[in-house]
C-alpha cells in the first residue's frame, strides 16, 4: 500500500488493517488515496481522502474470495456517519460497533443501504469475520474530537455537543441531512478538479445543518453544565467510588473532547489544571476519612486507591505539610 504518513495515526489506524489484510494497493493522487484489490484474497476497490488532520472520507466496495478474520481497531475516540450494505452491517455489528441506524437511502447503485452514525469512546481492538463472496460496501465520514473542537473555536458555542450526538437519536431533519450528505459521496475516487473541495463542502455543510437543527430543537447536549463542571463532577464521582481520580485522557474520552481542549477549558474556567484539581479533591476525601478513628491509615490509603501506605503518606505530606497521623492527632 502507499505511504499514508501524511494521515494522522488516529485516522490511518481505522483503514490500514483492512488494506493490508485484503491486499489493496493504494496509490496517492493529491489528497486522495485510491486502489484496487485483485488477488487471491479479494477483489474490489477503496478510496479515501483526508479533508483535514481530523476528518476522513472513506469509501470501499470489496468482495473477499475466501473466509477470513478481520482485525481492526481505534487509537482513540471518533465519530462516524456511514452507509453500509447488508454484509457490511453484519460485519460491523459482529465486531461490536455501537451502530445507531437512522433511515435508508439510495446509493449510486440503486440498492438500499443502511444509514447509521456512532461514536467510539476510546481505544479498542475489534475482530469479526469476512465471508467469501459477500460484498462489503460502505461510505463514511470519520471525525476526531479535534474536528469539533476546531469548529467550536471558530464559532464558539455553536457546535457544542455535536460530537456525542453521533451516538444519540437524531431528529427527522438531521436524519435527512445525514442521508443526503452520505449519498453525495462518489463511489469512484474523486480525482477530477475541485472534487476534494466538494467533499469538504459536503461535510462542513452537514455539520452546519446538524448544529442548526439542534438549535431549533432539543439540544443533544442537554446538560447546562459547563465542560469544567462536568469534568469536576466526574472527578469527584470517581474518587468517591474508586478512590483514584480518572486520568486526563480518560476524562477527555468520557466527555467526548480532546485532551488539549479539556485542559484549556478547565484552566480557563477554574484557574487550575485538571490534575491539580483532582489531587485537591482526593485530599479532601482523605481529610474526611481521617476524621473516622475506626479507619487506619492503611485502610484510608487503600480506599483512596494508592498502591501503598507510603505512597499515600508521601502524597498527603506533600499536600498538607504534615503526615496523616500528625494531621489526625492535631
Amino acid at each position: 500500500m502507499a505511504n499514508t504518513s501524511g494521515i494522522p495515526r488516529e485516522l490511518a489506524a481505522l483503514f490500514e488493517p483492512q488494506v493490508e489484510q485484503l491486499g489493496i494497493r493504494l496509490e496517492q493522487r493529491g489528497a486522495v488515496w485510491a486502489g484496487e484489490a485483485s488477488n487471491s484474497r479479494a477483489k474490489g476497490s477503496m478510496w479515501l481522502c483526508a479533508l483535514s488532520p481530523n476528518c476522513l472520507v472513506l469509501c470501499h466496495d470489496v468482495e473477499p474470495l475466501e473466509d477470513m478474520p478481520l482485525f481492526e481497531g481505534s487509537l482513540g475516540p471518533y465519530a462516524c456517519a456511514c452507509t453500509m450494505g447488508d454484509d457490511a452491517v453484519a460485519c460491523s455489528q459482529g465486531c461490536g460497533l455501537p451502530l445507531r441506524f437512522i433511515e435508508s437511502a439510495h446509493d449510486g447503485r440503486r440498492t438500499r443501504d443502511e444509514v447509521a452514525t456512532f461514536v467510539e469512546q476510546g481505544p479498542r481492538t475489534l475482530s469479526s469475520s469476512l465471508l467469501a463472496h459477500h460484498v462489503y460496501r460502505s461510505r463514511s465520514f470519520i471525525m476526531l474530537p479535534d474536528f469539533f473542537d476546531e469548529l467550536d473555536r471558530r464559532y464558539p458555542g455553536e457546535f457544542r455537543g455535536l460530537f456525542p450526538a453521533f451516538g444519540e437519536p437524531w431528529n427527522r431533519q438531521s436524519q435527512r441531512a445525514i442521508a443526503r450528505a452520505l449519498s453525495a459521496i462518489p463511489t469512484s475516487s474523486p480525482l477530477r478538479p475541485c472534487e476534494e473541495l466538494g467533499l469538504l463542502s459536503n461535510v462542513t455543510s452537514l455539520m452546519a445543518s446538524l448544529a442548526m437543527d439542534a438549535a431549533r430543537g432539543p439540544c443533544k447536549d442537554s446538560s447546562s453544565q459547563s465542560l469544567a463542571d462536568q469534568a469536576k463532577e466526574r472527578i469527584r464521582a470517581a474518587i468517591e467510588l474508586n478512590g483514584a481520580p480518572p486520568t486526563v485522557g480518560a476524562l477527555a474520552r468520557e466527555l467526548y473532547v480532546s485532551r488539549s481542549h479539556l485542559c484549556a477549558a478547565f484552566k480557563r474556567e477554574t484557574g487550575l489544571a485538571v490534575g491539580t484539581y483532582a489531587r485537591h479533591a482526593r485530599m479532601e476525601r482523605a481529610y474526611r476519612l481521617l476524621e473516622d478513628d475506626a479507619l487506619s491509615v492503611a485502610d484510608i490509603a487503600e480506599a483512596l486507591g494508592y498502591p501503598s501506605v507510603s505512597a499515600f503518606c508521601h502524597a498527603f505530606s506533600h499536600a498538607a505539610g504534615i503526615s496523616p497521623r500528625a494531621w489526625r492527632e492535631a
